[in-house]
């Protein structure tokens, strides 16, 4: 969650006015504050390759861009949106929504409304920029390290941010031509880690997020809560009773295996039991022994079995939160759930409300 002050998070929990402000930085080295927007709407999907994209309207159709150089090009200018919470008697408090690359301009004729911009987040112009020819990650680096070159090589100015301060080195990748997916993803997820841009446009490294995770925001409902509306559904879509954890290996040795499965059989999820057999696949390069893959499925396992939980939510908008925060929600009933936010959708209609998509179990990518 982007840091908001302890005045803001109340004033979010109380009848407020909010506003929003966008600035254009050309590829001709110039900033411009007070683009001119009527509405914006930014998604915020953890389940995206490009994290954050964002639709907005600007208001003065004289702002055309007739020339790469233009404020609004999609050649190369980039926007930075801001969300303001007023605060009685202290002023605005910005949050920044999103800063990348413009996508697309449209303008509809007759002129009877603006420009319709859409722009991503940073990570996509790294994952445009596609290697030439195979290529392959560099010996004696850490991931961290690597993940961090890839990105930069793009954007030279670019700042890397490594929450981890992991140190595992980087396993031989090929990397045909997808920078990104399968270079910057596939490194991170070797440590078990994402990489994605946040809304200033720094480049992030962190571990996956966990449900039993600190919350960084409660989603009640009552006098001074938040909570407008929830549906919640109980799933056996993300439940699994067992693992089955390979090692990828290049020297040509057989890879390591382990299969893992839930064999209690007084659990609702015994492996053959009433639930079935329902196993998930994971493979990782820094999987080097039958005896480390038996201990990677063991800690998928006691994540992946249990009743998987989405709840639907509609929330009065917090612009700080991000894919990927986990969240407590409180439901009149007196139910308490962690939820990781998987989409989180940012609009600057005051009478929006923030339409949030959660999930109660954390899953590495299957492969």
């Amino acid at each position: 969650m982007w840091p908001i002050s302890a005045a803001a998070r109340q004033t979010l929990r109380s009848s407020h006015a909010i506003t929003a402000r966008c600035r254009a930085y050309t590829t001709d080295g110039r900033a411009i504050d007070h683009i001119p927007i009527e509405s914006a709407t930014v998604t915020c999907d953890a389940k995206s390759q490009v994290r954050r994209t964002a639709s907005l309207l600007v208001s003065d159709p004289r702002m055309w861009p007739y020339t790469g150089t233009g404020a609004l090009s999609p050649l190369g200018a980039e926007l930075a949106l801001e969300f303001g919470i007023v605060i009685p008697g202290r002023g605005t408090e910005w949050v920044p929504m999103i800063r990348g690359p413009i996508q697309k301009v449209g303008l509809s004729r007759p002129l009877t409304s603006g420009l319709a911009v859409e722009l991503a987040d940073r990570s996509k112009s790294v994952a445009d920029d596609r290697f030439d020819q195979p290529t392959q990650t560099r010996a004696g680096q850490t991931c961290v390290q690597e993940i961090t070159r890839l990105i930069t090589e793009t954007l030279p100015g670019a700042v890397v941010v490594d929450e981890t301060g992991d140190t595992t080195a980087a396993p031989v990748l090929d990397i045909d031509k997808e920078r990104w997916a399968d270079g910057v993803e596939r490194l991170a997820d070797a440590i078990g880690a994402e990489c994605f841009a946040d809304p200033v446009g720094v480049f992030r490294i962190r571990y996956q997020p966990r449900v039993t995770d600190t919350p960084v925001w409660v989603i009640d409902s009552g006098e001074t809560g938040v909570l407008v509306k929830a549906d919640t559904t109980l799933t056996r879509e993300q439940v699994y009773n067992a693992v089955i954890c390979t090692g990828e290996r290049t020297d040509g040795t057989p890879p390591v295996f382990a299969k893992v499965v839930d064999d209690d059989a007084t659990s609702p999820t015994f492996y053959g039991g009433p639930f079935g057999r329902k196993p998930r696949f994971f493979s990782s390069p820094l999987l080097l022994t039958n005896a480390q893959a038996a201990v990677a499925g063991a800690g998928l396992l006691a994540r992946v079995r249990g009743l998987g939980a989405h709840v639907d939510v509609d929330t009065i908008t917090n612009p700080g939160l991000e894919a990927g925060d986990v969240v407590e929600v409180r439901l009149d009933d007196g139910t308490r759930q962690r939820h990781i936010l998987d989409k989180v959708p940012i609009d600057t209609a005051p009478s929006a409300a923030q339409k949030l998509t959660t999930r109660s179990i954390d899953l590495p990518s299957e492969s």
